[in-house]
């Protein structure tokens, strides 16, 4: 094969993976991360370790956090005030990260991880491990499209069980 010919091919070869490498990482980048939500059956005691009652809903909120450390939504934070209670016989750790919000849509929105440790510093928190017996009250942040109305949220002890639907009252 002609030196100049073989340096083309070799040429193309190259362009042509840098092209897919771009695509791929524009697609990982670019592509929503998918929620699955387990719901249970009617009749099914799902999370039977915890009680949960939702106290609030504030919507709007740019950011949370100290002045500096702030963490900002990219849309709006929608804020959850819940109350869990160990409903079980021995300590359970609550998964904040697990739990899910709905908007009118159907879309579901997992919780703000980050945004969560600014507020739920007190003890007992919805972060920390909860005796039996014990209620805890916290926040739980998420981060949507500013335009989205949440209608209900999906609460679970963890990612593994099914959850609850609990209908969010309007925000405040």
């Amino acid at each position: 094969m002609h030196p100049l010919r073989t340096r083309l091919w070799i040429a193309g070869g190259v362009a042509v993976s840098t092209a897919l490498i771009a695509f791929g990482a524009w697609a990982v980048v670019t592509t929503p991360a998918t929620v699955v939500v387990t719901v249970a059956d009617p009749g099914d005691t799902p999370a039977a370790d915890f009680g949960f009652e939702v106290t609030g809903l504030r919507c709007g909120v740019e950011s949370v956090g100290p002045e500096g450390m702030a963490e900002k939504a990219a849309g709006q934070f929608c804020l959850v005030d819940l109350e869990v209670t160990n409903n079980s016989g021995e300590p359970k750790l609550f998964d904040s990260g697990a739990q899910r919000v709905q908007d009118t849509n159907g879309v579901a929105y997992a919780v703000a991880d980050q945004a969560a440790v600014f507020l739920n510093e007190g003890s007992p928190s919805l972060l920390a491990e909860v005796e039996p017996g014990v209620t805890v009250t916290g926040v739980l942040p998420f981060d949507v499209p500013s335009d989205v109305r949440l209608s209900e949220a999906t609460l679970t002890g963890a990612m593994s069980t099914p959850g609850v639907h609990v209908m969010l009252p309007d925000p405040r």
